[in-house]
């Protein structure tokens, strides 16, 4: 990369006017029949980087004043720059400010462009204490003039020193391609929220619609754009020492909750742990709901059914961050879009499964006619193994060896296909189960099984693969069966009984180490761009004989199409840290292999693909990444080229951390 060292010109460009003769004009300007500026008294305005005539307020190494080539269409300018794109596929030209640049006010980047050559323009921002930040531009138009925007408005308050352009990026050149550019600026970027009609059911959404102040919460960029949460704007939070400190949000009046009575906040958390919602400050006793945040890392959204308090008077919102828990200071929580919402009905519109018993949610296909008590009540433990908000609370007799919980239905089981049970359950004993189908024309069928995780959710299967042809009404469950060692309240929670056909993968336990290998192990979601397909094996053979692999249709015509696997967290690359994959390809091509999505700078490595007509497994080497904090992983096959096809095919499978 060349360095290009920024300095504002306090000698007028109107003295070089003295050198009047033909031969010191041309010693001064070689490419050039006249002098670029021709005006007294500029003033110098230091958000204009250079315009290659009165306000050529930074020298760029590399790029020379000549005529302009064209002037007409969206630049008339006399005189504009030529920069000549050297071999390398991140070249770049770095105006370096030495000091951070002030994103303030003037926070979007303008350039106009003239060039042959389609590609990537990628504009960058560096040198600073913040992450890197770049946004990118397609030149498609090879034969005027275009002015490029980049919108750096969400780093206003953020350290850069570096303004950094990237020519035609990721791409390998002979060194021959030519950019005129010129009009290089900062300008104030345009108010997205101009017209917007203020909405007050929402708090604050750090965007648009801040109708309450959130004390001791700063406005930042989203750390991590996501599906749930894509907003430009968030409030980071550092959650102070203390049990219990609290973002309190006065709203100085009674708060309308006659109808929009959900709380909802999104939340990016370091930590698991307890986000505490209070309302109170009004003529109204407090009232206090908790949620428990168990994903770290990634946008959750939050909500709070306050419904009951929609005749009640509270002025103030109170949200205590891991409540109860002595902190260092130091946890750092970005929040978003906090509102309030109408109670609604989830399940309208949805259809019966009748694979599903009783999910105690929308997919209520069977009755509960008594027994043992039951009741449907909030999930007490929320989180990966069981994520629904409402389960069932049973109370079993533990000292009646046979007392049961009966789910009766109003046609017979299809267990033609659908024939293994599944039930999740939360105990904090570790007993056996009895399960039992009857109540049709068929012989009753009982099943022992040993409910032996405690303390959390946990999901079991019971085969009944021998009642493919049978026929049931009824489901009934014997919590700790046949025993009679328990306590008349022993308490069981139970979610999402089905019935479901064979899965190869039933009990295989998620291992993050492996990204995807297309059978049981999909742990990372592909979220983007090219068209891909899990096939079968087409080449069964060698270092990779798996029944499953992914097909890649790749634009081989687009030279940055990606394939994009999303973890929804941090990587963990503290120890392993060497990407490996398997391919089967046609071409010997690049691949590009790029780390992104988290708080810390992108990094990208390119190899070769060059085993072709078999499978081989090529090794990306992130090891200078270990304490670097990355969500996605991304691969652009034929990386930097466009000579392929519209429909490259590529078979990758087993993509690993070693």
């Amino acid at each position: 990369m060349k360095t290009i060292k920024l300095f504002l010109s306090y000698i007028s460009i109107g003295l070089l006017m003295i050198f009047s003769s033909c031969t010191e004009e041309d010693q001064f300007f070689p490419s050039l029949t006249s002098i670029p500026c021709e005006q007294t008294n500029v003033v110098i305005d230091p958000n204009i980087i250079s315009d290659f005539q009165c306000q050529a307020n930074v020298t760029l190494d590399g790029v020379e004043t000549v005529l302009n080539p064209d002037e007409s269409g969206a630049n008339t300018s006399r005189f504009v720059g030529k920069y000549m794109d050297p071999t390398g596929p991140f070249d770049a030209l770095i105006i370096d400010y030495g000091s951070a640049i002030d994103l303030s006010t003037f926070n979007t980047f303008k350039i106009k462009v003239k060039t042959s050559v389609a590609g990537i323009l990628k504009a960058k921002l560096e040198g600073g204490s913040s992450p890197g930040k770049e946004v990118d531009a397609s030149i498609t138009n090879t034969s005027s003039w275009v002015e490029y925007t980049f919108d750096f408005s969400d780093q206003f308050n953020q350290d850069h020193t570096k303004l950094v352009l990237f020519f035609n990026a990721g791409v390998e050149t002979d060194g021959s391609d030519i950019y005129f550019i010129d009009d290089l600026k900062w300008v104030t970027t345009a108010d997205p929220c101009a017209g917007v009609a203020a909405n007050l059911n929402v708090v604050n959404d750090f965007d648009c619609q801040k109708n309450q102040e959130v004390p001791e919460v700063e406005l930042v960029a989203n750390p991590s754009k996501s599906d749930i949460n894509n907003s430009k704007f968030v409030g980071k939070y550092i959650d102070e020492t203390g049990s219990f400190d609290a973002v309190i949000i006065d709203y100085g009046e009674p708060i309308d909750l006659s109808t929009n009575n959900v709380f909802k906040i999104k939340v990016l958390a370091p930590v698991a742990g307890i986000l505490k919602v209070k309302l109170e400050g009004g003529t109204s006793s407090p009232i206090e709901k908790d949620a428990s945040i168990t994903k770290t890392g990634e946008w959750i959204e939050y909500s709070y059914d306050f419904s009951d308090q929609a005749m009640e008077s509270h002025n103030k919102i109170v949200l205590f961050f891991n409540a109860g828990v002595e902190t260092d200071g130091t946890q750092v929580y970005f929040i978003d879009d906090l509102k309030f919402a109408e109670l609604s009905d989830a399940c309208n519109g949805v259809v019966p499964d009748r694979s599903i018993i009783n999910d105690f949610n929308c997919q209520q296909n069977t009755t509960i006619p008594g027994f043992i008590p039951n009741s449907i009540v909030e999930n007490p433990m929320i989180g990966d193994a069981n994520p629904s908000d409402l389960v069932l609370e049973v109370t079993d007799n533990g000292t009646e060896a046979f007392d049961a919980l009966l789910f009766e239905s109003s046609q017979s089981f299809d267990l033609s296909t659908k024939n293994f049970f599944k039930i999740k359950i939360l105990t904090e004993r570790a007993v056996p189960l009895l399960v039992k189908l009857e109540g049709g024309t068929s012989p009753a069928k009982e099943v022992f099984i040993d409910i032996d995780v405690v303390g959390e959710w946990a999901e079991y299967t019971v085969d009944f693969t021998d009642q493919a042809s049978a026929n049931h009404t009824k489901l009934v469950l014997f919590f700790n069966g046949a025993q009679s060692d328990g306590t008349p309240t022993d308490k069981y929670y139970i979610d999402d009984l089905r019935f479901t056909a064979f899965d190869p993968c039933d009990g295989v336990s998620a291992n993050m180490n492996i990204v995807n290998d297309f059978e049981c192990q999909q742990n990372y979601e592909i979220t983007c761009c090219v068209t891909t397909e899990i096939v079968d094996n087409p080449n069964a053979s060698g270092i990779n004989t798996s029944s499953k692999v992914l097909k890649v249709i790749d634009n081989g015509l687009e030279a940055f199409d990606a394939l994009v696997f999303d973890r929804g967290g941090v990587i963990d690359l503290s120890t392993r840290n060497k990407l490996k994959i398997k391919i089967l390809s046609s071409r010997a091509v690049p691949l590009l292999v790029k780390l992104e999505g988290g708080t810390s700078p992108a990094k990208e490595i390119f190899i070769d693909i060059s085993v072709v007509g078999e499978w081989a497994e090529y090794t990306v080497d992130f090891s200078d990444q270990a304490s670097a904090n990355h969500q996605k992983v991304v691969f652009f096959f034929n990386g930097g080229q466009s000579s392929g096809t519209a429909a490259d095919i590529y078979y990758i499978d087993d993509i690993k951390w070693e």
